[in-house]
């Protein structure tokens, strides 16, 4: 009994005291992880979707671009990668949604674009090692071991060097992918090249979802191939140049792919405008959403506009891009009155001709939202004393935007630094506009909506940018903001202007003709504008430009706001925006794919 006593005695002296019972009985959150951790994981598939796509936004890039085209400004794609990498560790839930979305658009980059960089370059040097490379291979190893992996690869995209350097494993690697769409590939596959065999012979036999290719000279075997092998019907962009050809076997061929929608053609000078004139026995030219035409000096517009006539091209067509053909800007009405659906014309001609004297009808469109209008002046009246015919040319335009002939036009591109200042200006009616035709062109009415224009001379290299605004009421003239270079000028992002933020000497109409992002002489970055974009927006004063309406004069300091910032990472830091400069390395310094 007395040993049984002294047990009982020593279980007491074991159990905690009262009041650390009391102290671990009142914690409200003892339990706090395991519960979050639960709600975590009962997060919607679509919610977890789109709070990693915050993570790592180069994993939603579903372009047919190159990586060097495609590569976010503001970030860095390992670091972003990575963090979605730990982020599939935490749980089941989590892992299933990040890895589908880190094997849907795979980027093999050479370096870091943040200052981990510098850490892991010095490391690099005691051990030269080829880090792009070692990724790909690695990636290679991954999706050969596990086909449930293997199969959500859309987009394969490396740089420069790696798909010139590593053909033979890029080719392994693209054979164990058969739901590929797009891949960056070696310059020498365009044309033929025997080196590159091996990888064409993959590519065709196992990867059939691809959806953009390219054919440059020498590859007129392979082309007239998608008419007879048709391996890559799927095909949705095709860029054609400096092949030899005959058009029936060009339009074979584009005439059996049925989901293509856009396409650019450069360098063709036996293509003309019977190209599309139908013909019996033979497809016709495909409908398009999308049409670039380069040095194709035997196409004319009454070519162009009668294949635009077809209802089926008529009811998709979007955007057509026209450099150096045999299409004058003096025809784009016709071209326009065709294209019900159009939104982007951009034009890029070098004239040795000034504008024809003879009527011609405004540039008109309800659809149309940017314009690039690049007319420059033939070198031969660099040197001469005659007038340039450019500047006529720009005569037209802004005729026909005083005309309200483009209401939808919100973004111009032109190549006279002048131009915007002649919207507001009000000249002599031009000799094109008269007419003795029993119905003449319309009278201009003046420019009535607001307008981005972009202008660079012929010794810029850089856009500059500049608002242009219609006048505000009756008796007044239009106004402009002065040029600034592009790529100092972000105030279409910074939000608009408040009510609040309004200064007490202007009418409503001449507060309504100011552009986005502007403040009012007297204004602090803690009100008004400064306050509703978090205090990044551009601070300017304003000033009567001597027409009754008023310039804006930007305002030599720095604007430290919280709106251009990107959510930080896992692995850091990082401000949107800014290249990749301010963010910092994780404890960590491995890769997805490996380590350095």
């Amino acid at each position: 009994m007395k040993f049984l006593k002294h047990i009982r005695s020593r279980s007491k002296l074991k159990s905690p005291p009262p009041e650390a019972q009391v102290y671990s009985n009142s914690l409200p959150f003892s339990r706090g992880p395991r519960s979050s951790n639960l709600a975590a994981a009962r997060l919607p598939g679509a919610v977890l979707f789109r709070i990693f796509a915050y993570v790592c936004p180069h994993s939603q890039d579903d372009s047919y671009d190159s990586a060097e085209d495609s590569v976010l400004e503001d970030g860095c794609m390992l670091c972003d990668m990575r963090d979605l990498a730990h982020c599939a560790l935490v749980c089941r839930r989590w892992n299933d949604v990040a890895q589908r979305m880190l094997y849907h658009s795979v980027r093999i980059d050479p370096v870091h674009y943040c200052e981990l960089e510098s850490t892991l370059a010095d490391k690099r040097k005691d051990r030269f090692r080829d880090v792009p490379r070692q990724r790909l291979l690695l990636f290679m190893k991954t999706v050969r071991d596990k086909t449930h992996l293997a199969i959500l690869v859309q987009a394969l995209k490396m740089a420069y060097m790696t798909r010139e350097g590593c053909t033979a494993d890029l080719a392994r690697t693209v054979s164990v992918l058969p739901n590929l769409r797009y891949v960056d590939l070696p310059r020498n596959f365009f044309t033929d090249d025997p080196s590159c065999n091996m990888l064409k012979q993959e590519l065709q036999a196992r990867c059939p979802e691809i959806r953009k290719m390219r054919y440059a000279a020498g590859s007129e075997g392979s082309f007239a191939s998608l008419a007879t092998r048709r391996h890559w019907t799927l095909l949705e962009t095709l860029e054609i140049s400096h092949l030899n050809l005959e058009p029936t076997m060009f339009l074979h061929v584009i005439g059996g792919l049925p989901t293509l929608h856009e396409m650019m053609i450069a360098h063709l000078p036996w293509l003309d405008d019977s190209i599309f004139h139908p013909v019996p026995g033979l497809p016709s030219f495909p409908p398009l959403q999308r049409l670039t035409l380069e040095d194709i000096p035997n196409l004319t517009a009454m070519g162009l506009t009668g294949y635009l006539s077809r209802p089926e091209t008529a009811a998709i067509f979007s955007s057509l891009t026209l450099l150096n053909t045999g299409i004058l800007p003096s025809a784009l009405h016709l071209i326009l009155s065709q294209a019900p659906h159009l939104t982007d014309l951009s034009i890029t001609e070098t004239v040795a001709r000034s504008f024809p004297i003879e009527p011609v009808p405004p540039l008109r469109s309800s659809s149309l939202t940017t314009l690039h209008y690049e007319i420059t002046s033939h070198p031969t009246h660099n040197n001469s004393s005659m007038q340039p015919p450019s500047p006529s040319h720009y005569n037209y335009l802004a005729y026909s935007l005083r005309s309200n002939g483009l209401p939808a036009l919100r973004s111009l591109y032109v190549r006279d630094p002048d131009f915007p200042e002649s919207l507001i200006l009000a000249p002599p009616q031009p000799a094109f506009a008269q007419s003795d035709l029993p119905i003449a062109p319309p009278k201009p009415t003046g420019f009535n909506h607001q307008l981005d224009v972009y202008s660079k001379g012929l010794d810029e290299l850089e856009w500059n940018f500049t608002h242009v605004s219609p006048p505000s009421g009756p008796g007044r003239r239009g106004s402009y903001t002065p040029q600034r270079p592009i790529s100092m000028y972000r105030l279409m992002e910074s939000g608009a202007l408040t009510t609040a933020s309004w200064g007490p000497g202007l009418s409503a109409g001449d507060r309504a003709s100011l552009p986005p992002g502007w403040m009012l002489a007297g204004e602090s970055s803690g009100g008004g504008v400064g306050a509703g974009a978090g205090g990044g927006a551009r601070k300017s004063v304003i000033v009567g430009n001597g027409f009754g309406g008023f310039l804006t004069v930007p305002v030599d300091e720095e604007g430290a706001g919280a709106a251009g910032k990107r959510p930080g990472s896992s692995g850091g830091w990082s401000h949107w925006g800014s290249g990749g400069a301010g963010r910092r390395g994780s404890k960590s310094q491995e890769d997805w794919w490996g380590s350095d």
